[in-house]
């Protein structure tokens, strides 16, 4: 299955030159989880904050994806 992946803020700046939210498409097998993709993406699990999957946050990492889903991927951020 593939799904559509689009990084933000720090985690676009290793992905192969891409920009700031630009998707990028991921083959994954059928069934593959949030927790999943991310080692796809060799992300470790405390790289990413937040998960927004088909418009809608995933607080677990262990919900399956489905063929076509649209993921976009935040790192913890921080500021004063």
């Amino acid at each position: 299955m593939k799904v559509e992946v689009r990084r933000y803020a720090t985690l676009a700046q290793p992905a192969n030159g891409r920009l700031p939210g630009e998707p990028e498409s991921v083959e994954l097998p059928e069934g593959a989880t949030i927790a999943d993709l991310l080692r796809r993406l060799s992300l470790a699990a405390g790289d990413v904050h937040l998960a927004i999957v088909d418009g809608r946050i995933r607080h677990s990492r262990e919900e399956a994806l489905q063929d076509g889903a649209r993921v976009a991927l935040f790192p913890p951020v921080g500021g004063g």
